[in-house]
């Protein structure tokens, strides 16, 4: 997202992956209102198969009783002009990475790694790693869009490190018609809360798949991007729980676990030709499912800043003032 807000901002960009191939690892993600305007400034919004919910029903994992309910659909656009979508993480990873990909100012360099960089006078050198040769590439600045575990981050503030939260969520997607029809929710965002734990669902792929988020208390914690771990682990954590969201959870053939980190909160982001963006900056827990929005927003905000600057470093700064404090309220409200 950064790449093209900045490519359409006049920029070349390159950007380098660690990985060796584009990453769509997760499952479902929800945007709001405020990551569709993003994606729209972007040009995505229009590519995604996404599916627009009509309301957000919050229940009680017990005893299934109705806490609360709250209209999306036509109401979420009339109020904030662009609508609440869901869809697979990995649509939103292709759409994004087609766009990127066929831009002219946009060169994508995979299994690279950036193991150090100088800040100067004139911009910022950075060290690339790739297939054990090292090279030397210059820039007039930096963005640091690393993740949660930023080497970016680490150079920029030594010590930095994320903290894990105690809880880890539990991922899997499953075939809309391995529900019940009272369950499968074609344009529901469904919420159950117990103690300690709760379960989102919603659906995905047009419809025909419901993506569903489990979130428990867990005090082991693991570096891995979705370790799959069986269904009996997640539905032996919610044995209180009401039959109804147990079914759901149950009708998984298997999980994916996260543990669940955030970043530290940070005095100022960057320095000099240096910044950081999305979950390198400011990553969250996934309590506000604002993650991937504040990110969308910092890559509109970040090209906004620095189109047509004159000092780079100092439009860097702008950006960072412009987006720290809503960033951090999101982060601590999260």
């Amino acid at each position: 997202a950064a790449a093209i807000a900045l490519a359409n901002a006049g920029f070349r960009v390159l950007v380098f992956e660690r990985n060796y191939a584009p990453d769509a690892s997760g499952a479902g993600i929800q945007l709001s209102p405020n990551a569709t305007r993003a994606l729209q400034a972007l040009g995505v919004r229009d590519r995604l198969h996404a599916v627009e919910p009509a309301e957000l029903v919050i229940s009680n994992a017990v005893s299934r009783a109705l806490l609360a309910t709250m209209p999306l659909g036509r109401k979420m656009r009339d109020a904030f002009n662009s609508p609440y979508l869901v869809c697979l993480r990995a649509d939103l990873h292709e759409a994004l990475a087609k766009i990127a990909g066929d831009h002219p100012d946009i060169e994508m360099r995979y299994g690279s790694l950036i193991a150090d960089f100088a800040v100067h006078s004139r911009g910022v050198t950075a060290q690339i790693e790739h297939n054990r040769v090292t090279e030397e590439i210059p820039g007039a600045a930096l963005i640091g869009a690393d993740g949660i575990r930023s080497q970016i981050r680490a150079r920029l503030h030594t010590g930095a490190v994320p903290r894990h939260g105690g809880m880890s969520a539990w991922r899997a997607t499953i075939s809309a018609s391995e529900l019940p029809d009272d369950l499968r929710g074609k344009s529901q965002v469904r919420v159950w809360l117990g103690p300690g734990a709760h379960l989102v669902h919603y659906p995905v792929g047009g419809g025909r798949e419901i993506n569903l988020v489990a979130v428990t208390m867990d005090r082991q914690a693991t570096e891995s991007w979705g370790e799959e771990t069986a269904t009996e682990d997640v539905v032996r954590r919610l044995v209180d729980w009401n039959e109804a969201p147990r079914s759901v959870i149950a009708a998984a053939p298997s999980f994916r676990r996260w543990s669940l980190y955030e970043a530290p909160l940070l005095p100022h982001w960057g320095k000099g030709a240096a910044t950081l963006l999305g979950d390198a900056a400011h990553g969250m827990f996934p309590f506000l499912a604002q993650g991937a929005a504040s990110a969308l927003e910092d890559a509109v905000t970040l090209a906004e800043k620095l189109r047509n600057a004159d000092a780079i470093p100092v439009a860097l700064r702008s950006y960072e003032r412009l987006r720290m404090p809503r960033a951090t309220k999101m982060q601590s409200a999260a």
